[in-house]
């Protein structure tokens, strides 16, 4: 869909279109500048401020061939170490520490017909940076888990623990993994009660523990 900082080959998208899936997507869109083929939307989120540039194939053509957004961070105790890391982690943008400020950039050319669905997953690669972003400036390791609601309700942590199993439990991690993936029998073990044969008794009655198929649920953590 898009080439990221390459040339040639682009097909152009509708203006109008773009304009119209930022305006569905955020709280406040507003033109802020023009120069040439040069457009640029001031964007507000949630209280986070950014641009979002596009390149017509001329000026007032309403063709986009390319794109770009933009955010900046002023005032922020981060560090180059920080941004180094950041830029480890993120999606389709760049992050740059330019004196104090932190920058974060996407540039991206148009390539293909235009889709709402893939605009859209564009938009959300663009709002985890951001997140990511946030998190890295703030200074602060928890400051993601304070900024999540549920996550200051005692009962949700308690619900949504998933604790490691001991080094000697012979499911080991794996099989958590397997299961959440939907392995078969990944959730089950061996029954004690019949060792995994299904069968009591010297006449072989069904094991009533497992219902006779040789597995039980595995203990929850």
């Amino acid at each position: 869909m898009f080439k990221l900082f390459s040339g040639g080959g682009a097909k152009a998208w509708p203006l109008a279109k773009v304009v119209t899936a930022l305006k569905g997507r955020y709280q406040q869109i507003e033109t802020v500048g023009e120069d040439g083929p040069i457009k640029v939307f001031g964007v507000q989120d949630h209280g986070v401020n950014f641009v979002v540039a596009v390149v017509e194939s001329a000026p007032d053509s309403g063709e986009i061939i390319e794109l770009g957004f933009l955010a900046r961070f002023v005032g922020f105790p981060v560090t180059g170490d920080a941004v180094e890391r950041l830029n480890a982690n993120l999606h389709i943008a760049v992050a740059s520490l330019e004196g104090a400020d932190v920058f974060l950039m996407v540039g991206l050319q148009v390539s293909g017909p235009y889709d709402d669905r893939q605009f859209s997953s564009v938009m959300d690669s663009w709002r985890r940076d951001l997140t990511l972003t946030l998190m890295a400036v703030s200074g602060d390791d928890s400051a993601a888990l304070k900024a999540f609601p549920a996550a200051r309700l005692e009962a949700a942590r308690a619900f949504a623990t998933n604790t490691a199993p001991e080094a000697t439990d012979e499911r080991g991690l794996s099989d958590l993994l397997a299961s959440f993936l939907g392995a078969d029998a990944a959730d089950k073990k061996h029954c004690d009660a019949c060792g995994g044969r299904g069968k009591t008794g010297l006449i072989a009655r069904h094991c009533s523990d497992c219902d006779g198929t040789g597995l039980i649920s595995a203990r929850r953590r």
